[in-house]
């Protein structure tokens, strides 16, 4: 549970990066964006094995790019879906999507549970 509760805070540190860095991505307030990698961290550990074992049958025949999309999908899903979140523009919206995502497979690669 620790390892799952620190992957959550650190994911809120790479969106609170993201917001300030990258221009296009905005965020009303930081309790919205505490929130968001709240939900973020929770949709990587739900939803996007969920899509993966689903999409599983697809990976053979596309060379994973279904298994791409889908850690894609996820936070994109996720960000649309709260309030107060804004993306302009598709380059900073695959930028900072990306950047989310390989930052939360990193961290789950590296911190597990115990």
């Amino acid at each position: 549970m620790s390892g799952f509760l620190l992957r959550i805070i650190i994911n809120g540190v790479v969106l609170v990066a993201v917001v300030a860095k990258i221009p296009g991505v905005f965020v009303d307030t930081l309790g919205g964006t505490l929130l968001g990698a709240a939900i973020i961290g929770l949709a990587n550990a739900v939803i996007r094995p969920l899509l993966s074992y689903i999409s599983l049958p697809l990976d053979s025949l596309t060379l994973a790019g279904v298994t791409v999309v889908t850690n894609l999908f996820a936070p994109l899903m996720v960000v649309k879906a709260l309030p107060g979140y804004q993306i302009s523009g598709m380059l900073a919206s695959i930028f900072g999507i990306s950047l989310l995502t390989v930052c939360s497979f990193t961290l789950s690669k590296v911190i597990q549970d115990r």
